[in-house]
């Protein structure tokens, strides 16, 4: 029997929602299927067996690293794809996938995760998920298990290269809600805490950490994290440090701590530039660097770290960095009065990120600044005809800025269907007061949810017009919204 060219390698606990859509993306991507059960009391090795898995249960000891490893030693591949069951490959990533295969060169490759906040943002990053079956890649650590040290090593022993996939993966599991219902961020600080227990110099776990700390919004953890790191990184050998440098995570890592300290701009910046010697200047820390200058006053070298972020030879294309970068060349143009550069800066943004609230914002609200001919409605007219996804992300932006009649053109034919775009349209109807008939099916808690969420974007926008109508007509619905008033005083509160 032929040896089975990719082994899809998976573990898995109670997915039996998540299995079924991701079987059907996986379709075609894997010869071998293998599966590590690691207590499931539901459905899901029921269905991977009956999609050919070969199934493993195995006990777990909180240890995702042991897991995924049970799984290679199974796998009979020349090659190994590791995915999860919230996880979901493009058709154009699984073609370039059986494509790389007859790569004699290549021995791995990254592709592009991507994340969708609920805000609309999303953050692609390049992750190393596709190598050689070989004895000596095996996953490090308990928990954000990596393989990229195993494979770093193979790579150089058989001169063998890294590609680069710009093929995509949707990830779900790391939806806030999604997240929070499963509490993953409880865990997964319990288990990457009893790692550096073990090994406080194990700056991977620390990096996780604070990827934690930012998802989350968490300043305490971010801080008190930071400094921590910091004072391990000042007391490192140099070898430890030149080690750490290696790894592919150090310019992000480096970049998020410097983001963290409990220090001046000027104190960050000065961290930032000796973490040289254990960080790559990757696009990450090159765009911290920018942002640390710019804010400085430094523009000519900020410039020129925000440049640093578009060489597409010299770092892997990060969709969220590259818009950062984008729309920071646009703040610096715009000092400057190059208004030529900073347009086409943030028609950059808003074409590689269509959704990106950033860059949306910059379009609606500096666009008309710069150019009189360039109107928000025309932007918006342009920007949906190319881009019909991101109406309820350029409805935000319009509603920030207190652009209320236009953000209510874009959200009417969207209210029928979606609850989040019939709160919104709401708000417009009673600044504009408006009538509005329309029946949302939703519950009383994600409609309190919603409303508030579009409430606060037109306070933020300090359009008092706008926010003294909706006051004065917002007496038709306490009925429904009974928290309104005191929520009001709160928001105008912070204001002050």
């Amino acid at each position: 029997m032929p040896q089975p060219r990719l082994s899809l390698c998976m573990i898995i606990k109670d997915e039996q929602e998540m299995l079924p859509e991701f079987l059907d993306s996986v379709a075609g991507l894997w010869d071998e299927l293998i599966v590590v059960d690691t207590g499931s009391s539901d459905n899901s090795a029921t269905l991977m067996e009956a999609a050919g898995a070969k199934l493993i249960h195995f006990d777990w000891i909180d240890d995702f690293s042991a897991a995924r490893n049970v799984s290679l030693e199974a796998a009979t591949g020349q090659w190994i794809l590791f995915l999860d069951a919230d996880e979901r490959p493009s058709a154009e990533l699984i073609q370039e996938i059986r494509t790389l295969l007859d790569d004699p060169l290549a021995g791995a490759a990254t592709l592009i995760m991507r994340n969708e906040w609920p805000d609309g943002g999303r953050r692609d990053a390049p992750l190393l998920r596709l190598f050689r079956n070989y004895p000596t890649i095996r996953f490090e650590h308990r928990i954000h298990e990596d393989i990229s040290t195993g494979v770093r090593d193979f790579l150089q022993a058989h001169r063998m290269l890294l590609r680069h996939l710009g093929g995509v993966v949707q990830h779900l599991g790391y939806v806030r809600e999604v997240a929070g219902s499963r509490d993953k961020k409880g865990r997964d600080l319990e288990l990457l805490n009893r790692s550096l227990q073990n090994d406080p110099n194990d700056f991977y776990c620390w990096f996780k950490i604070l990827e934690i700390a930012r998802f989350w919004d968490d300043h305490p953890l971010w801080e008190n994290t930071a400094g921590e790191v910091a004072e391990h990184l000042n007391k490192a050998s140099m070898q430890t440090k030149s080690d750490l440098r290696q790894r592919p995570f150090s310019g992000e890592f480096a970049a998020l701590v410097a983001q963290g300290l409990n220090a001046d701009d000027e104190d960050r910046l000065k961290w930032l530039d000796q973490s040289a010697e254990f960080a790559a200047p990757t696009a990450a820390w090159q765009l911290r660097r920018g942002m640390l200058l710019e804010k400085l006053e430094n523009c000519a070298e900020a410039g020129q770290a925000f440049q640093a972020c578009l060489a597409p030879d010299k770092f892997p294309s990060l969709q969220n960095i590259v818009v950062r970068a984008h729309l920071g060349l646009c703040r610096l143009a715009l000092a400057e009065t190059e208004t030529e550069k900073a347009v086409d800066h943030i028609g950059q943004a808003c074409t590689l990120s269509p959704r990106d609230a950033e860059a949306l914002l910059a379009a609606v609200t500096i666009l008309p600044l710069v150019d009189p001919t360039n109107q928000p409605g025309e932007f918006a007219a342009e920007h949906l005809r190319k881009h019909p996804e991101a109406a309820l992300d350029l409805a935000r932006a319009l509603m920030g800025t207190g652009q209320v009649k236009l953000a209510g053109k874009i959200l009417s034919p969207l209210a029928a269907n979606q609850a989040e775009a019939a709160l919104g349209f709401l708000v417009c109807c009673l600044v504009l007061d408006e009538d509005m008939d329309l029946q949302v099916d939703v519950q009383q808690e994600t409609a309190d949810q919603f409303f508030r969420e579009w409430i606060r974007l037109l306070w933020q926008s300090r359009n008092i017009e706008a926010m003294e109508a909706f006051a004065d007509g917002c007496g038709s619905v306490l009925g429904i919204f009974q928290w309104l008033p005191d929520f009001l005083q709160e928001e105008t509160r912070r204001l002050q």
